[in-house]
């Protein structure tokens, strides 16, 4: 790995207090980690006080791995140079902002109530036809994760999509101020975090806090089917979507299924026949997505539609796992109402018994019955064959469900479930297995493929 920095500018970036050899200042770091067993030579070792631990504990260990420096709250006995600071977090944000402005790098920020990282892994494969791309990984796209993911980018970098998510008022705005994007995507405004922000309203001002700190011309990529979204107010606005008024926007398409789709995508008065591979007809607003950024930063028509068909997707996010005639459709790291009936979709249109096991969706707030409701008559209209409900919420949807003529079993727990679960699954056919991210229902998905 190449150099990101010195000690030096570390030190400088934060505004910390140095203690250590004025030698040590000199040093290259070539890696920022949180985990000292993730420690090599030459990283710099942030010391972080969690809920479980307490990395100030671990300094000791990250230097014998070959930390040249640890940033730290507390100065430890350790000879590994430190940089003392009143917020170890803070001052990750503040040394991300800076090595983020010292690159020469366009960043492009995801961001929406659901399909953010699908969005991201479409626009990453677009671009990193022409270009050398980082992106973020798992869930790094938080207050901590984004810088994390920022000062992991290699010098060398060209484009970095990065996926910006938050929970309460002000989160996007400081995402904003670290990250700088050159360029946004929101993908749209739904539901998750009402419990917090109050009401969808609420979701759209918070998800627009991250203009401020965007150039007033810079490209946003705003899905112009969003009912919210469409009332953004600002220069250089592009909207994508199914309805003509797009551009780009969807011509025709045919669902294949769990095989993806294909059609055809209008953009800039062209035509472009394009395949993805990620099943679902909720992908294709990541795709038009992905062919506005890929225009904007001058890939040619074959270079996105090359990166558009070598697109995936990650697991828990719409991830099918074959195990004998059963497919297993790994998509439990998070959910909403919309990616829940998204899901549903998806399934109605396997081959052989389906079964839908839903989980309870989180921070919805005083609608969260009725939205759960919604999700169980989805299911009995798209004619599930089993689903599927645990959780307290989750009643809801199986109570719909079976009042609209659907099939269902309710668990109260995962665990209830977990010890029935083989004696439901079919032979032949598939299953959806997806819940918000606390309910663990990555257990489920290693208990059917077990």
């Amino acid at each position: 790995m190449a150099t990101k920095f010195t000690v030096r500018q570390a030190l400088e970036a934060v505004n910390g207090k140095y203690c250590g050899p004025e030698e040590a200042l000199d040093k290259n770091v070539i890696s920022v980690t949180t985990d000292s067993r993730q420690a090599g030579e030459g990283c710099l070792f942030a010391a972080i006080k969690g809920e479980r631990t307490d990395g100030h504990k671990y300094m000791a260990a990250a230097a014998e791995k070959g930390a040249v420096c640890c940033i730290c709250e507390e100065k430890s006995e350790t000879d590994c140079p430190q940089i003392i600071v009143e917020s170890t977090v803070r001052a990750l944000q503040l040394l991300a902002a800076w090595y983020r402005k010292s690159l020469n790098v366009k960043v492009i920020g995801i961001t929406g109530s659901v399909g953010k990282t699908t969005c991201k892994e479409v626009v990453a494969s677009v671009l990193g036809v022409k270009y050398k791309v980082h992106k973020t990984k798992g869930n790094f796209n938080n207050e901590l994760g984004l810088p994390l993911t920022l000062l992991s980018m290699e010098p060398d970098t060209e484009a970095a999509v990065i996926e910006m998510g938050m929970s309460a008022f002000g989160e996007m705005e400081l995402l904003s101020s670290i990250a700088r994007p050159d360029m946004c995507v929101i993908t749209n405004i739904g539901y998750s975090h009402m419990e917090i922000l109050g009401s969808q309203e609420g979701i759209f001002k918070a998800k627009c806090e991250i203009f401020k700190y965007m150039e007033p011309d810079a490209p946003a990529f705003l899905n112009g089917d969003d009912p919210f979204l469409q009332r953004v107010d600002r220069k250089n606005l592009k909207f994508f979507g199914f309805s003509d008024g797009n551009d780009p926007h969807v011509k025709k398409f045919t669902d294949k299924g769990f095989e993806g789709t294909e059609g055809v995508i209008e953009a800039n008065g062209e035509e472009l026949k394009f395949k993805v591979t990620i099943p679902g007809r909720h992908v294709l607003y990541a795709v038009l997505a992905a062919v506005g950024v890929g225009l904007e930063l001058g890939l040619t028509r074959d270079e996105i539609l090359r990166g558009v068909a070598a697109a995936g997707t990650i697991s828990g996010r719409v991830n099918l796992i074959k195990k004998g005639g059963l497919t297993v459709i790994d998509d439990c790291y998070n959910a909403a109402p919309a990616s829940m009936m998204a899901g549903l979709e998806l399934l109605s249109r396997a081959e052989g018994d389906t079964v839908a096991i839903l989980g309870d969706m989180g921070e919805l707030g005083p609608e969260a019955p009725e939205l759960h409701a919604r999700v169980g008559v989805c299911a009995a209209e798209k004619k599930i064959g089993l689903l599927v409900a645990v959780g307290e919420l989750s009643e809801h949807m199986y109570n719909a469900c079976v009042k609209a003529g659907g099939r269902a079993l309710y668990f109260r727990t995962k665990e209830e479930l977990l010890d029935k679960l083989t004696k439901l699954l079919p032979k032949n056919g598939a299953v959806l297995v997806k819940a918000s991210h606390f309910m663990e229902f990555n257990l489920i998905v290693e208990k059917c493929i077990e």
